[in-house]
């Protein structure tokens, strides 16, 4: 099982629960970068309204987000942040 790691968060336990199973799929079906941010945002989407990003990666970035959306983990070495805006 890959090794799994949230850094900062101030979603729900259940959020954030989601959040990891929804990415130890996306990271098991999907080789690209591209194609797992896509499918955990389609996800949360789907799971909790409109309108979430991923980013998969760890360049600088700085972003501002509702409040309890936001989380940045590592699922299997990939660093993922997950935030909702508007």
């Amino acid at each position: 099982m890959p090794k799994i790691e949230i850094h900062k968060s101030d979603m729900s336990d259940e959020m954030q629960r989601n959040a990891l199973q929804v990415a130890l799929l996306a990271v098991n079906m999907y080789k690209e970068d591209n194609d797992i941010a896509r499918y955990i945002k389609k996800e949360f989407n789907r799971k909790h309204g409109n309108t979430w990003h991923c980013i998969i990666g760890s360049s600088g970035y700085s972003v501002t987000n509702n409040k309890n959306s936001y989380i940045d983990f590592s699922v299997g070495g990939k660093n993922i942040t997950l935030f909702k805006t508007g």
